[in-house]
């Protein structure tokens, strides 16, 4: 039988429905007369139905994470009035508003944009918010204005408003030189300044860039297309990239129509091929002072730093104050609190970062103190960033239709078992756990070095809440996909991490931080003696099982002290 070639219902609502609504009309009309194909595509304007019938999330679109203190006081305004007074930070460095209700949803869009900040293409089959590493701008490793880069890819006039009609979302990160810090390698394009000494003998600024990486259900690690780009070819060979996967993608199944897949398929090099073909059909001229990648894996450093609460910026006298934010959640006063806080003691901006935190820029150094102190005293964590208690989380099965685990429950515990034990998190070193509610990796589950993804197991009394449990994910380097441990019940997550950590602490080798031990043992040796170690205590409690597990790590801070 002939495979047929008439469009999904997807691909018909993308070319019969505008998706540029007015959401003013849209309140005026009964929920009931709302199709599900037009719900499906308010996508495209940042907006998603919630799991409660009549209840909408916003995703506002913030590119580079970077807004001013006067934009986050808006923010928090409108999350007061229409929102529950609640907001998220999501790992794109935007903000969520959840349980908006259709009437207001055009209050929020139109409060936003009288500030400058747009929920177009914060969603949808689009090019989606440019991302880029939390300290852009202000790192002293920074090699170029990473943040005009940023917005020029984020306000090109083809990305953002010609090209919506892709056959899945398209991601695009920017970072300021040669490292992981803004995720570039799971990004459909990552690009990454660089320096070179020309013929002349003069310095000068161009790009590197990845291409073909993406998570969900399919991860893949981006691949090095060009070691050189020139800084005014960079938004050309984006639209290529972009164009690329308009022409190329998979429109018949969607869990095939990443850009990740046409990379994989062509190759480097052939994809390399295509967007020259691409350039020259575009007219572009100059493409002979592009360099193609000699080696396509590429070799990211890794973020060069890692528990500071206060990063002094490149600029003489200014510092960055990172604040956790517990499970990427705020109140809508609580983000005024911060727009006040970023003007009478800093620069008056702000930056959300990949990991759900918030940071305060151009902070003098005479304030720091002040600023550090009202924050703990307001009660917000500045230290533990990339240790145990920094923990990212999706939303879960409270508000997302596609979830079938608990995160925000996991994440609590999880917080609660470790969050505080100072002697563990120093032991272990850094570490950082996201969790998933569903294959989507919204939370990024893949890259991190243990990941949780939400699953549900049968079995004859029905079915059980659980998790897949990932270690030794990474972006840095050639960056490396998570490999599979353990599958467990909800119940087990917090007795399970504690027996990871006890083997790790008790087998590393001097040295050897916990993503580098798990890629060296690998997932499934590591899950035999997980299994061994939970079955040693199988009969007991959980409680009495986290305190059996603690044996080893009782030994390590006895040590340690004896060492001091």
């Amino acid at each position: 039988m002939p495979v047929s070639e008439a469009l999904t219902q997807v691909e018909k609502d993308k070319l019969e429905i505008n998706p540029d609504f007015d959401f003013r009309e849209i309140a005026e009309r009964p929920f009931d007369d709302l199709t599900p194909n037009e719900i499906g595509m308010f996508k495209w304007s940042g907006v998603y139905h919630q799991l409660q019938k009549g209840y909408f999330m916003i995703r506002l679109r913030i590119p580079g994470g970077l807004l001013t203190a006067e934009q986050l006081e808006r923010a928090g305004a409108l999350a007061t009035q229409y929102g529950q007074d609640q907001l998220c930070i999501t790992t794109r460095q935007c903000l969520q508003y959840h349980w908006i209700r259709q009437q207001d949803i055009y209050k929020v869009i139109e409060g936003m944009r009288e500030v400058g900040i747009l929920t177009k293409n914060a969603c949808g089959d689009v090019c989606r918010n440019v991302v880029s590493c939390s300290l852009q701008g202000v790192c002293p490793h920074e090699q170029a204005n990473t943040e005009a880069m940023v917005m020029a890819l984020a306000d090109d006039p083809v990305l953002r408003d010609q090209l919506r009609n892709l056959p899945r979302k398209h991601k695009i990160s920017v970072n300021g030189c040669a490292t992981a810090c803004g995720q570039g390698l799971m990004n459909c394009q990552g690009w990454y300044a660089v320096t070179r000494t020309a013929a002349d003998g003069a310095e000068e600024q161009g790009w590197s860039f990845s291409a073909g990486g993406g998570l969900g259900a399919l991860p893949h690690m981006g691949k090095m297309i060009f070691d050189w780009v020139p800084e005014d070819l960079v938004i050309p060979v984006a639209r290529a990239a972009v164009e690329s996967h308009n022409r190329f993608g998979n429109r018949r199944v969607r869990k095939y129509a990443r850009l990740k897949i046409i990379v994989a398929e062509k190759g480097a090099k052939g994809y390399a091929d295509c967007l020259f073909d691409l350039l020259r059909e575009n007219g572009v001229e100059g493409l002979d002072r592009i360099t193609v990648a000699e080696d396509c894996n590429p070799t990211l450093s890794p973020f060069p730093y890692s528990g500071e609460p206060v990063i002094a910026q490149r600029q003489d006298g200014l510092n960055t104050l990172r604040v956790m934010i517990a499970r990427s959640e705020m109140s809508g006063a609580e983000a005024q609190r911060f727009a006040g806080w970023a003007t009478a003691l800093g620069g008056g901006r702000i930056m959300f970062t990949n990991r759900q935190n918030l940071e305060l820029r151009d902070v003098p150094t005479e304030n720091v103190e002040q600023l550090v102190d009202t924050i703990h005293e307001a009660g917000y964590r500045t230290d533990g960033h990339d240790f145990l208690p920094d923990i990212v989380a999706c939303v879960g099965t409270t508000m997302c239709n596609l979830a079938v685990a608990d995160t925000p429950n996991t994440y609590y515990r999880l917080v609660e078992a470790f969050g505080e034990d100072r002697e563990l998190c120093d032991a272990v070193g850094p570490l950082r756990i996201n969790m998933n509610g569903c294959p989507n990796s919204c939370a990024h589950h893949w890259i991190a070095d243990i990941g949780l993804r939400g699953r549900r197991a049968r079995s004859k009394e029905g079915s059980e809440e659980g998790f897949s449990l990932f270690v030794g994910g990474r972006l840095d380097a050639a960056g490396h996909i998570g490999e599979h441990v353990i599958d467990i019940s909800s119940s087990d997550v917090v007795p399970t991490i504690f027996a990871l950590l006890d083997i790790y602490l008790d087998e590393r080798h001097e040295g050897e931080d916990f993503g580098t031990y798990t890629r060296r043992i690998g997932g499934a040796t590591l899950g035999e003696l997980v299994q061994k170690q939970l079955e040693v205590v199988d009969q007991e409690s959980i409680n009495m099982r986290n305190l059996h597990l603690r044996g080893t790590l009782s030994a390590v801070f006895a040590e340690a002290k004896g060492n001091a």
